[in-house]
């Protein structure tokens, strides 16, 4: 009975490990869903895919990286219209900016809602994308600073971010009456936590086309820019387009502008869900969620419990295995040693310890010189034999092949002359 209660704790011991090193833990407490077309909360994308599909607008969701867009289905080269929302949830690889400004460039628009003037709660806990953001619009951001001068002597002091207060709901007005914004004379716009302000310049001699700007301080806040045959138009709300803005102000009439003038016949409005998290490449964390797996793990944890408690008779011993070869062993380690050692540095090896073993035998003083003196004065030691090995060891010195047989023979004959 002692011994199944410890083989009933050692298995659940291996469980418990198996457990801890396979199955993914929770991270923390969840965080706010990212803005994708299936998105019902206040910043998901679900109103503006329906009203699409109400509208007969052909729509497709990309679940695939920028270097594919080529193979979207159904999806002519030139004439659609792509929107992405920064910052992502998936960062792109390397290819994708320049597939995607190839695509661009080959008579597509994108939109980027940027969460630069807002802070959406999914936003909250991302990484700085600005640089993202510039290699995808070929605009350079930087922030609004707010300029401080000390009231008592005039110097100016250290320069501070100008910050939008949490719950701040600023209007955009229109830039003029063309193409993009007719109709549009004020957008809607939410940050429901603190946000920087910030401003783009250009980075090339390409024309940066400024449409509307801040209410509260006339900062531009949304630009569109050519870029070969198509164009990139970025938005300084991330939130602009969102199931809770989208009915506000002008914001549909403003998409709706910006739809009729990129898409041209048999082109589409793609929404990249992809980069939010909804990517066609395995996730490990799905993978592991899946209830089907849960219960079949469960079923094999049960029967494999039921295996290892219940009775097993036990196994006899196996024999012992047959005793290794001496010689056997000795042949393979010698075709080793012979495969692998040039025939010089083994004739060095032979000579250096039969001179070692000289010394320690016959009281010599140590040294790593051969004791030719020494053997010169043995009566015993044949001259023909010592003049042998004078050879050898010069050959060896040169780093000229030897006869190992030779030399362990000449070798032998003087230590037993020597002994």
């Amino acid at each position: 009975m002692k011994e199944r209660a410890v083989t009933l704790g050692l298995a659940l011991g291996a469980l418990a490990l198996f457990w801890i090193l396979m199955f993914p833990k929770p991270q923390g407490p969840p965080v706010a869903p990212r803005p994708m077309s299936t998105g019902a909360d206040e910043e998901g994308y679900r109103a503006l895919s329906s009203w699409l599909a109400a509208a007969g607008v052909p729509t497709l969701v990309l679940h695939r990286r920028f270097d594919q867009l080529g193979n979207a289905a159904g999806a002519p080269r030139s004439g659609n219209l792509l929107i992405s929302t920064l910052p992502f949830g998936i960062v792109p690889h390397v290819p994708e900016y320049a597939a995607l400004e190839a695509w661009v460039r080959a008579g597509n628009t994108l939109l980027i809602l940027a969460a630069l003037d807002d802070t959406p709660l999914w936003s909250a806990v991302s990484d700085n994308f600005v640089p993202q953001l510039q290699r995808l619009s070929a605009l350079r951001f930087v922030t609004t600073l707010n300029p401080a001068v000390d009231p008592v002597t005039g110097t100016q002091l250290d320069q501070r971010a100008v910050m939008t207060p949490a719950g701040s709901e600023i209007v955009l007005n229109a830039s003029g009456r063309f193409g993009l914004l007719e109709g549009v004379r004020r957008l809607a716009t939410r940050s429901p936590l603190p946000s920087t302000q910030w401003q783009a310049l250009a980075t090339d001699s390409s024309p940066v086309l400024e449409l509307a700007r801040r209410a509260d301080n006339a900062q531009p806040a949304l630009w569109v820019k050519a870029a070969g045959d198509g164009a990139v138009i970025v938005s300084a709300y991330a939130s602009l387009f969102s199931n809770r803005l989208i009915g506000q102000a002008d914001n549909a009439r403003l998409l709706s502008n910006i739809i009729g003038w990129s898409l041209k016949p048999g082109g589409r409005v793609i929404i990249d869900d992809a980069h939010q998290g909804a990517v066609d490449e395995y996730d490990a964390v799905k993978f592991f969620a899946d209830p089907r797996l849960h219960h079949t793990l469960w079923w094999l944890v049960a029967l494999w419990l039921a295996w290892v408690v219940a009775a097993q008779p036990l196994r006899e011993a196996a024999p012992n295995a047959a005793l290794l070869d001496e010689s056997a062993m000795l042949r393979v380690t010698a075709g080793f040693f012979a495969s692998v050692l040039r025939p010089v540095a083994s004739a060095q090896w032979l000579l250096d310890e039969f001179f070692g073993r000289l010394r320690r035998r016959h009281g010599l003083a140590p040294s790593g010189a051969p004791p030719w003196e020494w053997l010169g004065s043995q009566a015993g030691v044949e001259a023909a034999a010592l003049a042998q090995l004078r050879d050898f060891h010069a050959r060896t010195l040169a780093g000229r092949r030897v006869s190992l047989v030779r030399l362990q023979g000449i070798i032998s004959r003087i230590s037993g002359q020597t002994s």
